[in-house]
């Protein structure tokens, strides 16, 4: 007869922790990431602009190193432009739901860019 009584208490805890979770995301912030690279004396930093929409997370680009005069022919860098700001951003078709998957994403653009800057091999997928 007790279970009857927790079954409801603990569906609310639930409901309560997940949307206590939802409203610790942020909406819009600034991540900078130092990509992964062999040569730490050249640049390799980047700097995404994060912003929540209803449909999820998307992640500008708002600073990249140099291609270093590398010809980027063979090279694609992945990105889209939004028509209504010329922004650049992050292309993915998937859900960012949360904050750290949208990071995880800048992080593994930049050091997938990062790597074609360094050696002017694409990282796999990134070819044309």
């Amino acid at each position: 007869m007790l279970y009857l009584i927790l079954i409801p208490i603990i569906a609310i805890g639930i409901t309560f922790a997940i949307k206590i979770q939802s409203l610790k995301e942020p909406n819009n912030f600034v991540f900078n990431y130092a990509a992964k690279t062999k040569f730490e004396n050249k640049e390799h930093s980047y700097k995404f602009n994060i912003q929540k929409y209803s449909s999820g997370y998307r992640c500008y680009i708002e600073q990249i190193p140099s291609f270093r005069g590398r010809a980027t022919n063979n090279y694609i860098p992945h990105y889209w432009v939004e028509n209504s700001t010329g922004k650049h951003y992050i292309c993915w078709t998937g859900k960012i739901t949360y904050s750290e998957q949208a990071k995880t994403l800048c992080r593994n653009w930049a050091d997938a860019t990062q790597m074609f800057i360094d050696t002017g091999k694409p990282a796999p997928g990134f070819e044309r």
